[in-house]
């Protein structure tokens, strides 16, 4: 038996998006799976690590969304949408950190 977290129902959707962090200068195609009114599914083309909050640009929309990571099995990465009071800007990272990063321990 599965137990519901969620606090608003989500609905099922199959819309190409693309992920948005970096200042911008790291843009990922993603898929968006799933959508309620705090958060999203997105599943991801490959898996790479991503920062704790970014936006999402949805294809068909025009439009861009911040969020935060909830959790991440795989390529499939659960957000929560954020607030603009929550919201913070976000440093670049650098290359050779974001490899530091996918390296095990």
């Amino acid at each position: 038996m599965t137990i519901e977290r969620r606090q608003t129902p989500r609905s099922r959707v199959y819309q190409g998006a693309s992920v948005v962090f970096n200042g911008r200068q790291s843009v990922l195609d993603c898929t968006l799976r799933n959508w309620s009114d705090t958060g999203a599914l997105v599943r991801m083309s490959d898996w790479i690590a991503l920062p704790k909050t970014f936006e999402i640009d949805i294809a068909d929309r025009d439009e861009s969304v911040r969020v935060r990571q909830c959790w991440r099995r795989g390529d499939d990465v659960g957000v929560a949408f954020l607030t603009p009071g929550e919201s913070q800007p976000v440093a670049p990272i650098s290359l050779d950190a974001m490899r530091k990063r996918r390296q095990p321990s």
